[in-house]
């Protein structure tokens, strides 16, 4: 059945039964995952912060400048 095939393909991988033997990697992918990722300083923190600040003042200028302009 179509049950049976899948796990025939799936066997070497470990996906329904037991898992096969630990890759040499395994130890380096676990530190990877574990390490923290590293933060902005607090100039960087400022500039993001700023910059978003300024984002919702870009519709008010697409709607204003032409008005501006127009006087």
């Amino acid at each position: 059945t179509t049950a049976l095939a899948l796990v025939e393909l799936n066997e070497d991988r470990g996906v329904f039964g037991p898992a096969p033997t630990p890759h040499a990697d395994v130890p380096r992918r676990v530190d990877r995952l574990l390490k923290a990722h590293p933060r902005l300083t607090a100039g960087r923190r400022l500039q993001w912060t700023a910059a978003g600040a300024l984002v919702p003042l870009v519709p008010v200028l697409v709607a204003l400048v032409p008005a501006l302009r127009a006087l």
